[in-house]
């Protein structure tokens, strides 16, 4: 059974480590909490451009400095800013909700620490945060809550369904073992969009290391799958190679397309792995 309490517990730790968005971002600050420049004229403090009057222009609304050094009455345009919209997706899958040690979380409830404390800490700037393919609509209220029942929901997809139009951010966790070319469509589809994104990995210390030695048995979370292997030191350099270079091929997709990748090992401390993921998606272009 999941505990869901603590995972909470855990994430709102994680949320009161991490420093606000916004402070991430001085370089174009908004106009009020949780507001992002949206590269066109409307609701906003920002200049954006000057336009000549039309007959809708209340006189109000004329700019009569610009307009004192020539014959043309103008409008100062300001440019729109709104809330900002997160969708976040956790894998379903049974291979990422496997834990190496009973001392440790299991992939998918770290990614679910890691994913509640970052979605928390960005709707408390007043922004929307909400599930891929979930049941409810974004929103910077009860985060906590209605993402913990969205991650929940049976039948989950096993792959990122297609995000919200609204949504500028999506934030990816996975192993990404699997699934690889789906991935590739959903982000490419996602970035041809205009929406930004960070791929974040998460991984086992087991997984990593491979510390393994004589024989073992392995066996496939989700399955009765198993196979035995004798000295299985001298796996090693061919697992690390093989590990290596899927991890290079999801770091090469964002690259690709301009997202942000980071990874995480359960058991590592979270925060500095959640600190990258803001830089990252600040970076990225769609976190200011």
């Amino acid at each position: 059974m999941r505990d869901l309490n603590r995972l909470r517990a855990l994430a709102e730790t994680l949320a009161s480590e991490l420093p606000e968005y916004s402070l991430l971002a001085q370089q174009q600050a908004t106009a009020a909490p949780g507001a992002s420049p949206r590269k066109r004229s409307g609701h906003g403090e920002d200049f954006w451009q000057y336009r000549g009057r039309t007959p809708e222009d209340s006189s109000s609304a004329i700019d009569w400095r610009r307009s004192a050094t020539g014959d043309e009455l103008y409008i100062r345009e300001h440019e729109l800013q709104t809330a900002r919209q997160m969708e976040i997706w956790l894998d379903p899958s049974a291979g990422f909700d496997w834990t190496g040690s009973d001392d440790r979380l299991t992939k998918a409830d770290e990614a679910r620490v890691m994913l509640l404390g970052l979605a928390k800490r960005f709707a408390d700037e007043g922004d929307r945060v909400g599930v891929l393919g979930g049941a409810k609509a974004p929103s910077a209220n009860r985060v906590l809550e209605n993402t913990l029942d969205d991650f929940e929901l049976p039948n989950r997809a096993a792959h990122p369904p297609v995000p919200r139009r609204e949504s500028s951010l999506l934030l990816i966790v996975s192993d990404f073992y699997t699934g690889l070319d789906e991935m590739s469509r959903f982000a490419h589809s996602a970035a041809a969009n205009g929406q930004m994104g960070v791929l974040l990995q998460i991984c086992d210390p087991v997984e990593v290391e491979f510390p393994f030695t004589g024989r073992v048995r392995f066996t496939r979370p989700g399955s009765t799958l198993s196979r035995i292997f004798g000295r299985t030191e001298g796996l090693k350099e061919a697992y690390d190679k093989r590990f290596k270079a899927r991890q290079d091929a999801v770091r090469d997709l964002a690259a690709r397309i301009g997202w942000g990748f980071e990874a995480h090992m359960t058991g590592a401390e979270r925060r500095p792995s959640a600190y990258r993921v803001m830089q990252s998606l600040i970076t990225s272009g769609g976190a200011v």
